[in-house]
């Protein structure tokens, strides 16, 4: 089986712009399936030139069996126009929920390529139903799949060792977020929580113009992909307020590792975290809940570590890399057989 993959995101070193997609890439050619990109690898627009060039020529002269377009219109929009081969197309979040509301022509556009795709792909149940109910796809077109997590490379590791060697406190309470610093991820409101739990050490792992206000909060740059195992491990907590979210890979990244999480209950994210069992899920934007559940986890490390070993437990049987990668598999399958 041949694939072509489109996605304009897709890192070209170990950036986390569009990781998601080259890890699933990964793991399709793991599993045997012979993979051809064509990507965007850089957040210059400019670089939009080159990859629709290459789009039109791979969609006109490939000997692929099919392509496989991440992001929407952005990547499908020639394979959907050219089509010489069946289409599945992969929305991640905003291709979904907020692009289709941004304009017309954007509305027309992912109108266009769900029509013509054969299958779709969303990552979270809530872009199923947006496919369905605004983009006017059929249910029966459209299965969800989420992103997968290498459970190899995304482990447990001892929290002591790490710590002293990212240089982090031994016997303090350790929350830690990672992603941009900015309203949608809701860092105002991890910030307010600082403020108020002045016992707690705050990581924040990510790109954005908000600066720490509290000295309990240590805020650090982007971490390469093969380094973040290491500062999940020195957590005790990881936290994601989002205020929107599609399916965020730290989530599958954190419980992988065994770290309880507590998240805005948005997007994605309640398909990812068992309320109660792996970590806690609140209402976006509710700040008092947000510190109740984190204190509720620093202040019962029994109920962490309890928390922590079904995190990893369910990430491995139903999230693992290998597993979402057999699901696409049998996607591409199904389309093909109906060719």
């Amino acid at each position: 089986m041949r694939i072509l993959v489109t996605s304009n995101m897709y890192p070209s070193d170990d950036s986390y712009f569009g990781i998601f997609v080259k890890r699933q890439v990964e793991s399709l050619e793991n599993i045997g399936i012979d993979i051809k990109k064509v990507a965007k690898t850089t957040e210059n627009r400019c670089a939009y030139v080159p990859f629709v060039l290459k789009s039109t020529f791979f969609s006109l002269f490939n000997n692929c069996d099919l392509v496989h377009a991440h992001y929407g219109f952005h990547s499908a929009l020639l394979p959907a126009i050219i089509k010489r081969k069946p289409l599945v197309i992969t929305f991640h979040r905003g291709d979904a929920l907020d692009e289709p509301f941004r304009n017309k022509l954007y509305c027309k556009l992912q109108k266009f390529v769900v029509s013509r795709a054969d299958f779709l792909i969303a990552v979270s149940s809530e872009i199923k139903e947006a496919l369905i109910e605004h983009l006017g796809s059929r249910s029966d077109k459209v299965s969800v799949i989420t992103c997968g997590v290498d459970t190899r490379s995304f482990h447990p590791l001892e929290k002591k060792i790490e710590r002293v060697a990212l240089g982090i406190p031994e016997n303090s309470k350790v929350v830690l977020f990672i992603g941009n610093l900015n309203h949608r991820k809701g860092v105002d409101l991890l910030l307010e929580c600082a403020k108020r739990m002045q016992e707690t050490y705050f990581i924040l792992i990510g790109e954005g113009n908000i600066r720490a206000g509290t000295k309990n909060c240590r805020i650090v740059d982007p971490q390469p992909n093969h380094e973040l195992t290491k500062w999940y491990n020195v957590a005790d907590v990881f936290l994601l307020p989002s205020r929107s979210e599609g399916t965020p890979v730290v989530i599958l990244e954190a419980l992988s590792c065994g770290i309880p999480v507590v998240a805005s209950k948005v997007g994605g994210i309640p398909d990812l975290i068992k309320d109660g069992e792996t970590g806690y899920l609140i209402e976006p934007g509710d700040v008092d809940t947000l510190e109740e559940r984190m204190r509720d986890l620093l202040q019962n490390p029994e109920k962490r570590r309890q928390m922590g070993l079904q995190a990893r437990k369910n990430i491995i049987e139903n999230y693992d890399s290998f597993k979402i990668a057999e699901r696409i598999k049998q996607v591409y399958e199904k389309v093909l057989s109906n060719k």
